[in-house]
């Protein structure tokens, strides 16, 4: 009988642990990006992206990034990277302040820096949520 006890014991506890959150997950949250997109202007007082596209030509002066993001249960912060060929040119922590929440950072762009960009967008915990790339020609 005490080892039948014992193996029912075991089971509750693996089916607890498995119903936990991971480290660094607030219970029922789990960030998504479902919107990104880059454009050569953004508006703040009407929150619309101007000059959308994913190729620019090179003399574009700034290239914007708007994120939404879903499912913070609280205030959090997530990062967009920003990649010229594969170097890192610029972090930008952003808040997040609601459960569903529009965002965006921006890149000046010399003439010369013509190439392949890519922006990734991180959790606080280094987690790439999404990424998007495009072209300054």
């Amino acid at each position: 009988m005490p080892s039948r006890w014992n193996a029912s014991l075991a089971l509750a506890l693996v089916l607890v642990v498995s119903a936990l959150p991971a480290t660094g997950q607030d219970a029922g949250s789990e960030l998504t990006v479902p919107q990104m997109a880059f454009g050569t202007g953004y508006d703040y007082e009407t929150r619309v992206l101007e000059g959308e596209g994913d190729t620019f030509p090179a003399g574009v002066e700034v290239v914007w990034c708007r994120t939404r993001i879903d499912g913070a249960a609280e205030a959090t912060t997530v990062t967009h990277v920003w990649y010229r060929d594969g170097k890192t040119m610029a972090r930008v922590e952003l808040k997040v302040a609601s459960p569903s929440y529009r965002t965006v950072s921006s890149k000046k762009i010399l003439p010369e820096w013509t190439a392949r960009w890519e922006v990734k967008v991180l959790d606080t915990e280094g987690t790439v949520l999404r990424s998007e790339s495009f072209t300054v020609e």
